[in-house]
């Protein structure tokens, strides 16, 4: 039995053949396509579990191709396979969803150990079902982020997960907001009841309806048996509508009633239905501008902004990296792997526009590839002290010394705003107002 489908969309012959050849001795059962186009059709044939996808294709490119994958199968995982000068686009790419990216001329081993831990995850997780329905000893771990901003959503929780109230959670793309929505859920009274997860930006937009609130049999063309759709799995749980930003226009009507009476009617029925469910909705648009431009109903707007917690960017609180960095090596590699100093110090200086989960990418990447127990800073992409600013070669006014040496001291207590204080001779809310003034994490 195979370990795993793989689909390699590559538009060089020997690439695909390399990666053909070398994954079938490894028990994965592979195919291959040229372009975009043509992977995209095997695609519509066949379920792969991964898709080894090349950024540089002709006409169609990766990051086109990467989309339109995504609204097909959520579940599928991307790799894509980059040049050394295509970083910016590999993080855009993970924001599109892909699990991670590799770059030209990547060493085929360190391939096949990252496929090989892409289907271990899938195996214990259960991948590859559209929207993901959890229990509370299922719902995952909490992670304590000492930052300001955060403690005050820390204690925002505190004071809407007993309530049956709406939650609007906003940021950018990668900074946790599934996450948060999960501790809300556990921290409520539902939580022995399911957390059921659903991308909107996924929701293929003929079936939408389907989705969201199921259908009878014989409903329409292929529908040969009755389904349960996502809310009403939901019923007595909570439901999280990730990337509520991207609904489809036409549906937005129907959804607002939902989310007002909780009553939904399934595609060829003419009788209501009803769920009693807790709505958590994530986006990472501007929804005020969304609306503005037409692109959401003005009811809607004002209906889903009525508890909103907004996340800040990784790039906002350093102070977290740390506690972060710590927790993933516990959770994915073991209690013996420790980080060096100015390994440490090029992480919490790093401006993470793929937040959290680039993060994440970066040290599960150097947990499988770094033989040492110390992860050091030759083990981390060189984008990442390469993307750190240099100094003006013009003389520097006594503001930007200051701020220098701000960031200097920063850098070498990783981050930690209370160390970092004590280091300068001042107090934390003066150095929190210096941060500002300064806008180093900006």
């Amino acid at each position: 039995m195979a370990i795993g489908k793989v689909l390699t969309i590559d538009d060089e012959k020997n690439i695909r053949h390399l990666i053909q050849s070398e994954f079938t001795l490894e028990g994965f059962q592979v195919s291959t396509a040229e372009s975009g186009e043509d992977g995209l059709r095997r695609f519509d044939k066949e379920n792969f579990d991964m898709v080894l996808l090349d950024l540089k294709l002709p006409e169609m490119d990766g990051l086109e191709t990467l989309k339109r994958l995504k609204r097909k199968s959520s579940s599928t995982e991307v790799v894509m396979i980059t040049g050394h000068g295509e970083i910016e686009s590999a993080v855009t790419a993970m924001k599109l969803g892909a699990r991670d990216y590799v770059t030209k001329p990547f060493k085929l081993d360190e391939l096949l150990t990252l496929a090989r831990q892409i289907m271990q995850d899938r195996l214990s997780t259960g991948s590859g079902i559209p929207a993901k329905t959890t229990k509370m000893n299922d719902v995952g771990e909490e992670i304590f982020c000492p930052s300001p901003a955060m403690a005050q959503i820390y204690k925002a929780i505190n004071k809407i997960a007993p309530t049956d109230a709406t939650v609007l959670i906003d940021g950018e793309t990668g900074v946790g907001k599934d996450v948060l929505a999960r501790q809300i859920h556990k921290a409520s009274k539902r939580k022995r009841a399911s957390f059921v997860v659903l991308d909107c930006g996924m929701l293929n937009h003929n079936l939408a309806q389907s989705e969201l609130y199921g259908h009878r049999k014989g409903a329409f063309s292929g529908a040969d048996e009755k389904k349960i759709g996502i809310v009403e799995k939901s019923h007595k749980g909570t439901l999280f509508l990730d990337e509520i930003g991207n609904i489809d226009l036409d549906l937005q009507k129907k959804f607002l009633r939902f989310l007002e009476t909780g009553c939904f009617r399934r595609v060829g029925e003419t009788e209501e239905s009803r769920v009693d469910t807790r709505m958590i909705l994530a986006t990472n648009v501007n929804l005020h501008s969304a609306m503005q431009k037409g692109r959401l109903r003005e009811d809607l707007f004002y209906r889903m902004n009525c508890v909103t917690l907004t996340i800040p960017a990784l790039r906002e609180r350093p102070e977290d990296i740390p506690p972060l960095v710590s927790h993933m090596i516990a959770k994915y590699g073991d209690n013996q792997r420790e980080v060096s100093d100015e390994a440490l110090n090029i992480l919490a200086t790093y401006h993470w526009p793929g937040n959290i989960r680039e993060l994440k990418s970066v040290i599960t990447k150097a947990l499988i590839f770094t033989d040492s127990n110390i992860i050091s800073a030759y083990d981390l992409p060189r984008h990442l002290s390469v993307s750190r600013k240099t100094p003006t070669r013009r003389p520097k006014t006594l503001a930007e010394m200051e701020k220098d040496h701000i960031v200097a001291v920063l850098a070498e207590t990783g981050g930690n705003q209370s160390k970092a204080a004590e280091i300068l001779g001042i107090n934390r809310k003066t150095l929190y107002k210096k941060i500002h003034k300064f806008k180093i994490f900006s």
